[in-house]
């Protein structure tokens, strides 16, 4: 098992399969760094994606725009992710505070 950890502030690609690799993802943790603020002024949103092949925003989103208040983290581990060579796992971050993603994945 091996993990993945990236600061996002914009879009980026957290997790890309080399040529000649799968991959199965078995979790995808996303931190708002920020403290936490009642009034909402620390909350930022998420955008995730998972791209086979080329990348279409409709086509390869699996969690639209949701929000993430300040200190809260976002757990997808319910279903498992599998990835050949060259898909990857994009996050787009928008709002106040950048986002920690941390991709929990085995090699197959």
């Amino acid at each position: 098992m091996a993990i993945t950890n990236s600061e996002v502030n914009g879009t980026v690609d957290v997790l890309t399969v080399p040529a000649g690799k799968s991959y199965a993802v078995t979790s995808i943790l996303i931190t708002n760094v920020g403290p936490e603020a009642s009034d909402g002024s620390e909350d930022s949103n998420f955008t995730l994606y998972a791209v086979t092949g080329a990348y279409s925003s409709n086509a390869s989103m699996i969690v639209n725009n949701a929000l993430l208040p300040g200190a809260e983290t976002f757990t997808l581990d319910t279903e498992k992710i599998v990835l050949g060579a060259g898909d990857f796992i994009r996050v787009a971050q928008s709002g106040n505070n950048n986002i920690s993603v941390v991709v929990s994945y085995l090699e197959v």
